[in-house]
């Protein structure tokens, strides 16, 4: 299904890389402490809204069967809406549709980008005018992804993900492996055995792709543990990053996974990455796996 051109807003909604991620505390409420770096990559979702009448907030397809008190989107769309409300504003409701392009469940915020967009382009259709840093603000109480997809640039992240602070980065090219495997967040998150002590990083006077790649990511040993195809992932592509000359801790899972990825030096670099991670998997009979190049936006 799709809206009608002349009523809708449209953007395309990018997915994120965590470069590290450290758990750095829990609190009392529930909501775990990070300090994080996020890097926006060129793999999209879009996202279309459209203006409605009657106040109501719609999807006009479902999303590969996400209940739509769920959908983060309808979340995004329904909170801004009760924002409005709660200040006496006109709010005259919208659908929402999402082409996906980005999986579920792949630790690249494809939910959390989507809510962002949904934000950013119903601050346009509702004609508010509110400032990325409101939207963002109103983005860290649906997850800690969103506020930073609010500003679309690369970012250190800190708290719950919405104190930020841009990353001045270069262009860098990256391949990722999707081992079709979909982790919800919690999973990870609520593990006993999670380390939630790490301290943030220390930041230099100046920050490099190459700085960022010598942390880590504390999810990355619950997950290899609960599921096997992200712990065969991570060793699949250092096998095939270290043949090609790449640092061994390159290679690391993204946020709460499954997506596991390395930066390469070069995009033809990747290209023969690529080449090599796909005749793994079909070596090892994993041929619904995704292995696919991405780069930094700008």
């Amino acid at each position: 299904m799709s809206l009608q051109p002349q009523q809708a807003l449209r953007e395309k909604a990018p997915a994120k890389l965590n470069l590290h991620l450290h758990v750095t505390g829990r609190r009392a409420d529930g909501y775990h402490e990070l300090d994080t770096s996020f890097v926006m990559i060129d793999w999209y979702d879009e996202v279309c809204v459209s203006r409605r009448s009657d106040g109501e907030v719609r999807r006009v397809a479902d999303h590969a069967g996400i209940r739509f008190e769920a959908d983060l989107s309808v979340r995004a769309a329904l909170l801004l809406r009760e924002q409005c409300l709660q200040l006496g504003l006109r709010c005259p409701g919208a659908d929402l549709l999402v082409h996906k392009s980005i999986p579920l469940g792949a630790g690249l915020g494809g939910g959390s980008s989507n809510a962002a967009s949904v934000l950013r382009l119903l601050n346009s259709l509702w004609e508010l005018h509110w400032p990325p840093e409101r939207l963002a603000e109103l983005g860290a109480r649906l997850g800690a992804d969103v506020p930073v997809l609010v500003h679309r640039r690369h970012a250190l992240a800190r708290g719950i993900g919405e104190i930020l602070k841009p990353l001045p980065l270069g262009s860098a090219h990256f391949v990722l492996v999707f081992p079709q495997v979909n982790i919800a967040t919690a999973a990870v998150f609520d593990d006993p055995e999670l380390t939630r002590t790490s301290e943030a990083l220390k930041i230099p006077g100046w920050i490099s792709w190459e700085w960022l790649l010598q942390s880590r990511n504390d999810l990355e040993k619950v997950a290899s543990r609960r599921f096997g195809e992200v712990r065969a992932a991570l060793c699949m592509l250092r096998e095939a990053a270290t043949s090609v000359g790449l640092p061994s801790h390159w290679p690391r899972m993204s946020g709460s996974g499954s997506t596991v990825f390395t930066m390469v030096r070069s995009a033809s670099e990747g290209l023969q990455l690529r080449g090599g991670l796909e005749a793994l998997c079909q070596r090892d009979g994993r041929s619904g796996w995704t292995v696919r190049g991405a780069a930094s936006l700008p």
